[in-house]
């Protein structure tokens, strides 16, 4: 009985849990039912909103067209520094103390010998004598009258030499150099514009996937199917026509999908916007088609970007806070836009901005996740044996060779601190950053810059940009592991690198005219030349001045001239 009521008590829990589980299911069913309800209703809103928006700028383009006039800004032309070999100074020799010649030995009177004594003959014993052991005792030698004693004159003692002591490293002086005059600070870089409404892909819209390969990397992206989209001509309204085509939900399928590998790849603005071209033009070709879908999907993506005819032909313009370096660009409402894939001196230009516009962004704050195609090994070694064997991203290096080169402010010193604050992605880093700190581990923080510094220094060969690229050429820190050849504008930004990342210390750049260096902001007191920022001390060191130690400045530099450029 008693297991019988055991088994009933166990039944009646089960059945009552069950009915427990029961309604929390069906409570979760109808949670979730509401939550897709308000997601469903949310996005209704966003799509009206973003289909409101389209329809007043597609309505704003048959009217705002004005002709406008082309510039170009042309890359500063540096005067060409040559390397310098350091010559250590010679270290002063310890003078030895004078001292007075040692006199002349005087001619000392001949001794005379004392006469000979006679000595005592042995007698005979007896037998069984005991003859006892007496010491003899020295006699007094009688001193013959008239004796000179010789006078000896005491010798001076020879002057101490001192010990051999190991070469010391060069003593560097102490100087400051004088007050500045300028002080380049690089605004933070902005992050990615947003659509200004999520877009969703609809399940109902039909849609074919199309790889593309992107810097080597495969990248998915849907197009509506079928598409069909033609333009018939581009007068205005024609233009506004088929803005409005291209806004209807069906393209949401591609608007979202471009969003997604911005965001899966780390895409800078300028990757985002070489995607979108890629993309457009495998699918149209070079067409007017492309273009206009490049237009829309960076506008939806929240980049402010303008239309343009030239001829028969149709332009893409992108606004940009920076001055790019040999790119045509039309100045409108006080804003440069810069055109895209091509040249021209005059352009017709649609002028409608587009809802919550941002432009385009120069700077690099994260690592381009780019498949992996690594480079054949290169052994890079200094002149004191450090060794480090590097191998680099090949499809990285291929995107870098289509970045532009561009400044802030028309300052075209800036240009060097978005170069220098990229990072080096983990794949390149892990392997050279081990086999350095297998170098520096235990050092001082002055005699690991050093190490680095003779490392850039030695182990790379320098030659000028107008020899090997016919004009400037700035360098990312992991295009200078792969080039053959670099300069002092290159190891500058790769020593920058190599001491923020390994020693954990600040980093400036100084500028001189026709020339660049570092300078190190040590925790511990370090002697040589320095500038004072922030009310810290920044010790210059030079990698184009071969064998320098820290602390020195390289001749001919006049550093009242030098410019301080900051770094992240």
């Amino acid at each position: 009985m008693k297991h019988f009521s055991v088994i009933l008590i166990a039944l009646l829990a089960s059945l009552s849990l069950s009915a427990q589980n029961d309604s929390f299911e069906e409570f979760r069913k109808k949670q979730q039912a509401g939550f897709n309800q308000f997601k469903q209703d949310k996005q209704a809103e966003f799509d009206a909103f973003r289909k409101r928006i389209n329809e007043q700028y597609a309505a704003m383009m048959e009217k705002q067209w004005q002709d406008f006039h082309g510039k170009e800004d042309k890359v500063p032309v540096e005067p060409e520094v040559k390397p310098v070999q350091y010559e250590a100074p010679v270290p002063k020799q310890t003078p030895v103390p004078e001292t007075s010649p040692a006199p002349k030995p005087q001619p000392q009177p001949e001794e005379k010998k004392p006469a000979p004594q006679p000595q005592p003959q042995p007698q005979p014993q007896p037998k069984d004598t005991v003859i006892p052991v007496v010491t003899p005792q020295p006699q007094p030698q009688p001193q013959p009258k008239d004796t000179v004693q010789p006078v000896v004159a005491p010798q001076p003692k020879p002057a101490p030499q001192p010990e051999p002591q190991p070469e010391p490293e060069p003593q560097v002086e102490d100087r400051q150099i004088p007050v500045l005059p300028a002080v380049v600070i690089v605004p933070e870089p902005k992050p990615a514009p947003e659509p200004i409404a999520p877009v969703e892909v609809k399940e109902e819209e039909p849609a074919v996937q199309a790889a593309v390969s992107f810097y080597g990397t495969k990248v998915q992206i849907g197009w509506p199917d079928p598409d069909g989209f033609k333009l018939p001509g581009l007068d205005e309204k024609q233009l506004a026509a088929a803005w409005k085509q291209l806004a209807e939900s069906r393209y949401d399928v591609t608007v979202n999908n471009v969003l997604a590998a911005r965001k899966n790849l780390n895409l800078c603005d300028w990757a985002y916007l070489e995607l979108i071209r890629q993309t457009t033009e495998e699918h149209y070709g070079k067409t007017n088609e492309a273009v206009f879908a490049q237009v829309y999907l960076l506008t939806q993506s929240g980049y402010s970007v303008r239309m343009a005819v030239g001829g028969d032909r149709l332009h893409l313009l992108v606004a940009s806070d920076y001055d790019i370096f040999g790119m045509s660009y039309f100045t409108i409402a006080g804003r440069k836009f810069y055109l895209v894939g091509g040249k021209a001196n005059s352009l017709r230009i649609c002028e409608a901005a587009y809802e919550k516009e941002k432009t385009l962004c120069l700077q690099i704050s994260q690592v381009q996740k780019l498949s992996s195609q690594p480079t054949k090994k290169r052994t890079l070694t200094s002149k004191k044996g450090v060794t480090a064997s590097i191998s680099v991203n090949k499809n990285v290096i291929n995107f870098f060779d289509k970045y532009p080169s561009a400044c802030i402010d028309g300052d075209a010193t800036t240009r060097w601190a978005a170069y220098a604050n990229t990072p080096i992605e983990k794949s390149v880093k892990d392997p050279l950053y081990k086999q350095l700190r297998n170098t520096i581990d235990g050092l001082s923080e002055k005699e690991a810059v050093g190490v680095l510094l003779n490392w850039v220094q030695t182990a790379f060969v320098y030659e000028y940009d107008d020899k090997v690229w016919g004009g400037d050429r700035v360098f990312f820190a992991q295009e200078t592991l792969y080039y053959p050849y670099c300069d002092c504008e290159d190891r500058s930004i790769l020593f920058s690198r190599l001491v923020r990342d390994l020693v954990g210390l600040d980093v400036v750049l100084l500028y001189y005219p026709g020339h660049l260096a570092a300078a190190v902001g040590f925790k511990e007191d370090v002697k040589g030349d320095y500038l004072t920022y922030k009310n810290r001390r920044f010790v210059v060191c030079d990698p184009t001045y071969i064998n320098a130690p820290v602390g020195r400045t390289m001749p001919g530099m006049d550093n009242a001239k030098a410019k301080v450029i900051a770094l992240k």
